[in-house]
């Protein structure tokens, strides 16, 4: 869980939850709570000065962040995690043929009758 992870690195760098949200302009640690617990998932602004404060790349905790968003939709499948993390970095022609081969199994599966859900 992305809040877990968050408190790891925030002790890992000797900070209290108050510490680190007073760093990102918040007068209690219920932000930086909360987030831990997992009740929201910070914004991506929030993320950037938390990666700052941690000493952290942003990249790093937006590839966390990216992660448990994904995970919350039911992907957990290590090669589609890194595939989704990939692709705003692919050129335009590699996305086009993932879309493309997208659409492929699609169009199979209405052809063949099958829904989206998964097979009980």
């Amino acid at each position: 869980m992305f809040g877990e992870k968050l408190r790891e690195l925030r002790e890992k760098k000797g900070l209290t939850q108050k510490e680190l949200a007073e760093m990102l302009g918040h007068s209690s640690n219920s932000y930086i709570s909360d987030i831990e617990k997992g009740v929201f998932l910070p914004s991506k602004e929030k993320l950037r000065k938390i990666a700052k404060a941690l000493g952290v790349s942003f990249k790093e905790l937006e590839d966390m962040l990216f992660e448990e968003k994904l995970k919350e939709l039911g992907i957990e499948e290590k090669e589609l995690l890194e595939l989704f993390r990939e692709i705003p970095r692919m050129p335009k022609e590699d996305k086009e043929a993932i879309v493309k081969a997208y659409l492929k199994i699609k169009r199979r599966k209405q052809k063949n009758g099958v829904d989206n859900q998964k097979s009980e």
